[in-house]
Parts: C-alpha cells; sequence; structure tokens
C-alpha cells in the first residue's frame, strides 16, 4: 500500500482512483492506530469523498432551512440538519432566531454539540444561556465541555453568584483548569493561552515517544508540536511531529528537538504575541511563567481571533463612540454610558469650528449662498480622512505597518491627496459654477475643497502614527481630533477666500 505524505496529511493513493481520492485525518491520529496497521485501513480513519464538495448555495439552504425549523419548533429536524452545517454557523443562526427557541433547542440536542455552539456565541449571550440555566442539570454539563480558554471568557459576564456556582459544579480537573486560567488578566497572553498541548518529560527514547502518541485521546487536537520538559515542567525544546516520525527510534528525544525554542512569558501583550505567530507562520507558541515552566499555549487559531479582534476593535473606535466593548446585547444605560462620553467631547471640539463661522457673519449676510457650499466642503473633508485613517489603523493593526513608516505613509498621503484634490476640487468647482454662473465662486469653493481633501488625507494617513507613538489609542482619538480639524480647514480656507474676493462674489 503506497502512502502519500503531503504536510499534516496522508493520502491513500493505491486505495482509490484521483477522482475520488479519501484522505486520512491527521498525522497523529495515524500514529494512535495500532502498529498492526492493516493494509486497509477502517473507515473511522476516511473523510467523505472530496468530490462530494459543499458549495455556499448549498450552506445557505441548511442555514435558512435551520432558522425556519428553529422558529417553528420543529427541533428534531433542525438537530438532523446540524451535521451539514459548521457550529459558527450555527451560532448565527441561533444569535437570529428568537431568543424564546435558543435555550429549549440547546437541551434538546446533545451536549457536545451545545458546548460548540455556546463557545461560537457571543459572550454575553452564551452567558446569559448559562445564567438561565443553571438551575437545571446542563449548565455545568455545557461548561465542562468548553474550552477552558472560553469558559472563562463567558464566566466573566456571568453575575459573580451565578459564576461560584457554576465553577463549583465542575467536574475538578476542569474547576481547576477555569481557575488557572481566570488568575491571568486582560492584557496578559496567559488569560488567551490553550492548556491543550503535548509535552514529554527528557529521558525519552525517539521510539518510547512514539508509543504514547499513539495513545493520546482523540479529543487533543493541539498535537502538531511535542514539547520537552524536564522533571519540574521546565521546557526544554520541542519538535514536530514531522521531526519525530523521520528521527532514529533509538535515539534520546534530547539528541532530535530544537533547543532554540520561541516562548512567550505569561504577561506578555497577548497581540504581540499574535502578531508574531502570524509573522512567523507558527502553529502555536509556548507560554511559560518567569521560571520556564510550561503552563500553556497559544495556537494560530487563538492568534488569528485575537487579531480580527483588536483589527474590528481599531476601526470601532474610529468614531470615537460605540466601542468593541458595547455588543448587540449591551443594556441601553451601559450603551448610553459608552457613546454619550465622547458625543460629549465632539461637541466641545466642534466650537472650534462653530466660533470660526461666526467670525464670518457678515461675510454670509451680504452673500448667504455662500453656505449652501459649506457642508460639502466640510463633509468631503471628513470622509476623505476617515479613509486614510482606517488604511493606517488597520495597517498598524496588522502589523502591516511600524511606527518608523511614519515618513513612507507621509510621502504616499502627499501624493494621494494632491491627485485627490485637484480632481475633486475641479468638479466641485464646476459644479458651483454651473449652479450660480459665478467664476469666481467656482474657483473659491474648488480651492477650499481641494485644499480640504489634501489636508484631511494628510492628517488621516499620518496622525495614527504620531499618537501610537505618544502611546495612545490612534483609533479613540484620531476620529474626533481628524474631523475638527478638517472642519475648521474647510471652514477657514473658504469664508477667507470668499471674505477676500466678496466683492466679485456679491453683485
Amino acid at each position: 500500500m503506497k502512502f502519500i505524505y503531503h504536510h499534516r496529511r496522508i493520502y491513500c493513493a493505491d486505495i482509490f482512483p484521483l477522482s475520488k481520492q479519501l484522505f486520512l485525518h491527521d498525522v497523529s491520529i495515524l500514529l494512535r492506530y495500532n502498529k498492526k496497521t492493516p493494509d486497509i485501513l477502517p473507515a473511522s480513519f476516511l473523510l467523505q469523498d472530496t468530490s462530494m464538495l459543499i458549495l455556499p448555495e448549498r450552506l445557505k439552504e441548511y442555514s435558512d432551512k435551520l432558522a425556519d425549523c428553529l422558529e417553528e419548533g420543529h427541533f428534531e429536524e433542525a438537530k438532523q440538519l446540524l451535521p451539514h452545517i459548521s457550529y459558527m454557523r450555527v451560532a448565527t443562526v441561533l444569535n437570529e432566531a428568537p431568543k424564546i427557541v435558543v435555550l429549549p433547542f440547546l437541551e434538546f440536542i446533545d451536549k457536545a454539540q451545545a458546548a460548540h455552539i455556546l463557545s461560537e456565541l457571543p459572550l454575553e449571550f452564551a452567558a446569559y444561556l448559562l445564567a438561565e440555566e443553571v438551575q437545571g442539570k446542563n449548565a455545568a454539563a455545557w461548561l465542562a465541555l468548553i474550552p477552558p480558554r472560553i469558559a472563562v471568557d463567558i464566566l466573566a459576564h456571568v453575575k459573580e453568584e451565578t459564576r461560584d456556582t457554576l465553577i463549583a459544579s465542575l467536574p475538578k480537573e476542569v474547576a481547576e483548569n477555569v481557575l488557572a486560567l481566570s488568575i491571568y488578566g486582560e492584557g496578559m497572553v496567559g488569560a488567551e493561552m490553550s492548556l491543550d498541548y503535548l509535552a514529554i518529560p527528557a529521558g525519552k527514547t525517539v521510539s518510547e515517544v512514539l508509543d504514547a502518541v499513539r495513545t493520546i485521546p482523540s479529543s487533543l487536537t493541539h498535537t502538531g508540536y511535542l514539547y520537552v520538559v524536564d522533571s519540574k515542567k521546565r521546557l526544554q525544546g520541542v519538535l514536530s511531529l514531522r521531526e519525530l516520525l523521520s528521527a532514529d527510534p533509538k535515539k534520546k528525544i534530547e539528541k532530535v528537538m530544537n533547543i532554540n525554542v520561541f516562548a512567550a512569558r505569561v504577561n506578555d501583550d497577548p497581540i504581540d504575541i499574535a502578531e508574531r505567530i502570524r509573522s512567523r507562520h507558527l502553529k502555536m507558541i509556548p507560554v511559560v511563567t518567569h521560571s520556564n515552566v510550561l503552563v500553556g499555549v497559544v495556537t494560530a487559531e487563538a492568534a488569528m481571533e485575537l487579531l480580527s479582534y483588536e483589527l474590528a476593535e481599531n476601526l470601532a473606535g474610529i468614531g470615537g463612540a460605540g466601542a468593541i466593548e458595547e455588543s448587540f446585547f449591551t443594556p441601553p444605560r451601559a450603551a448610553v454610558g459608552m457613546r454619550l462620553p465622547w458625543m460629549v467631547f465632539n461637541v466641545f471640539l466642534n466650537l472650534a469650528a462653530v466660533s470660526i463661522i461666526a467670525g464670518f457673519e457678515d461675510t454670509i449676510a451680504k452673500a448667504a449662498i455662500l453656505a449652501a457650499f459649506l457642508p460639502m466642503i466640510t463633509d468631503m473633508g471628513g470622509n476623505v480622512g476617515i479613509q486614510a485613517l482606517s488604511v493606517s489603523i488597520r495597517s498598524i493593526a496588522l502589523g502591516e505597518a511600524r511606527l518608523g513608516d511614519y515618513w513612507r505613509a507621509l510621502r504616499k498621503e502627499i501624493v494621494v491627496g494632491v491627485m485627490n484634490g485637484i480632481a475633486l476640487g475641479y468638479l466641485f468647482g464646476v459644479i458651483a459654477y454651473f449652479m450660480e454662473q459665478n467664476i469666481i465662486l467656482g474657483i473659491i469653493t474648488g480651492t477650499a475643497l481641494a485644499v480640504n481633501v489634501f489636508v484631511a488625507g494628510v492628517l488621516g494617513g499620518t496622525l495614527p502614527f504620531l499618537i501610537k507613538r505618544m502611546g495612545k489609542d490612534p483609533a479613540m482619538i484620531t476620529g474626533p481630533i481628524l474631523t475638527t480639524i478638517t472642519a475648521i480647514t474647510g471652514v477657514t480656507i473658504y469664508f477667507g477666500l470668499c471674505t477676500i474676493f466678496l466683492f466679485a462674489i456679491v453683485k
């Protein structure tokens, strides 16, 4: 029997024709199987025919049907659809379903399925469901099956009394894992690590380690790397399953492991670690204490979640209101508390623009039509600035740009600002001319818009770098500052030019 090894999967080339080739699970699953592997492996090792693809339209059909079944209370039919839809998609459907049917449906399906779905739901909603079920028999069972890292996040949104009740009802080992992770505060990578990893004691041979890998439970998913530890669980080295398979079975594991291990400390910034996982294309990074004791791992999946969350937080904060801490389930009073302070701050910032407009009262009184073009000038500056701001914040959040790239960003935005300013200024000037049949007014409005677009683009593209260098959050601060500056710039230039050339505007 011929196996084709590619990355972490093994293809059985001799059993099936190429068009209907089935593929094996992860290499670690094959290692768990008995050494006396028959020529034809049992069906449990084989996934479905790769020619049986599920298209997006089919997935949408399943999702729509699940939503209909839930709304009509047909739980048995809905349960039959679960194998065809990812848990994330199921969670999305449940999140949009009538709240009254969600808990009964979770009680109806298997506990493992319910736990998977709860893991994908918004934290506030998952916490609400667990709190509602706390008097029933399912809450503790569900929580015990949820990964500890996610369980800690959910429990953080549960009232303290209910949280203590839930933790007390968990199996001892699960409760210890949850409590072990809960000691790490927000902003510490320890709070984001998984306790699901492979560690082997130093001094073993490759053959002994292979035998041990064959016995690991199927529920253990993070098996890409094996970490070698001493008697005090201090990290000594690491090797991948691929390296383990190709090593001499008689050699000691210390002879084949890599001693240069990139590890994170429990109090490191999780975003920094996530960026390193992404940039180095790692599957996971071990997390150690200050005494080098291995306590967990941060997986690539967790890293991508952290980075996407960080990006969403940055983009949500551009307007200075409704940050990522607010969700659909945030109570109205709490939502007002998050949004209102920024709106009040914006009111005082915009008083500067109001005072400038008041200073040109005489000019406006002599040519009231001038006020008609002001919204376009200020709004266009804000729009262009937000565009540039979004690009810069996204690039910083994803690690594409560093603080040292400020001058590169400045050069780019100068070029883009000049080109956009000329194009938009010319367009608006022509429109103003045809509206009022006044060439001077057309030139003034076009010039004011062009300058404002240029200033907004340069500020939007470079301010995040300056604010980040100051140690502040560019998403929360840059938006209000940018809109205020563009408003002041637009008003000053526009009414300043109008005042100078008022004789040519007023006929």
